[in-house]
């Protein structure tokens, strides 16, 4: 074991929507701090994050899954125990996204909100987060490795209201857009899972915790969007993708090893106000 508290060599890490911008972006941190990474995905083709790790020969390993589906998540789980070993680290990151500049987003008024937008995104968070748990903790009791740590990622409108008032320059152009109902409560729901997870997990020891991040820079977001998101920001700008390595590292690591059923805010300041 290194004397580095915040190694994690011999480490296997399982990161759900890990082919994504965010998840790729956690799932190279992990492997940096050496880690073998699992990334599961219902997107086929690897992230090129994801690819160039694996191009390197680093330990890195993608499955097709959708993570809502119980069966093709534990055979998973399974395969990554046969390939890596017992996995010990798990990032609930899968989930629809909520970015004003996503084409495909439920974005009308709350009173014309569609039930199947809000069945959509509850069960991509909240439901997906539940049957990776379960399959994770019931590898982990059958294998037994010595600590484990989950870390659920939620959002700063999991823990406040959106503001509104950011999108009015999509309402003056004639769009009915206001951020979704859905997306806030599915990530203020993963605070109250990762208590409950602490709890549960403490006596054979896994960890839970919570990622908190703020909004992060895309290419795709419109000028007015970020000018009003970065004014309402103590730190004066969005989030860049790699804001949140340390945060990662840390909660999967030794380093957090007093820490459970807390969670760690990276959001520029935007809470603090």
């Amino acid at each position: 074991m290194s004397s580095d508290p915040f190694r994690l060599d011999g480490e296997v890490a399982i990161v759900t929507g890990g082919n994504g911008r965010l998840g790729s972006q956690y799932a190279a941190a992990l492997s940096a701090a050496g880690a073998a990474v699992a990334v599961l995905d219902r997107v086929e083709q690897p992230h090129p994050r994801v690819r160039a790790l694996m191009d390197r020969g680093a330990a890195v390993s993608t499955h097709i899954v959708d993570i809502t589906d119980r069966t093709a998540v534990d055979a998973a789980v399974d395969r990554i125990a046969r390939g890596f070993g017992a996995p010990t680290i798990l990032v609930n990151n899968a989930g629809l996204g909520a970015s004003p500049a996503d084409a495909a987003l439920e974005t009308g008024a709350f009173e014309r909100y569609p039930e199947s937008a809000w069945d959509a995104m509850l069960q991509s968070h909240l439901k997906s987060a539940l049957i990776a748990s379960q399959s994770f903790i019931a590898r982990f009791k059958a294998d037994k490795p010595p600590a484990g740590s989950i870390i659920n990622i939620s959002s700063t409108y999991g823990l406040v209201s959106p503001d509104q008032s950011i999108y009015e320059y999509r309402r003056r152009g004639g769009a009915e857009f206001y951020k979704p109902v859905g997306y806030s409560v599915a990530k203020s729901g993963m605070l109250n899972f990762t208590r409950w997870l602490a709890e549960y997990g403490a006596p054979f020891g896994v960890r839970a915790n919570t990622l908190v991040p703020g909004g992060v820079r895309e290419s795709g977001h419109a000028p007015e969007f970020v000018a009003e998101y970065e004014k309402r920001t103590p730190l004066g700008r969005m989030a860049n993708e790699d804001d949140y390595n340390g945060a990662i590292v840390f909660l999967a690591s030794r380093a957090s090893a007093y820490m459970t059923g807390a969670m760690i805010v990276v959001d520029g300041g935007w809470t603090a106000r």
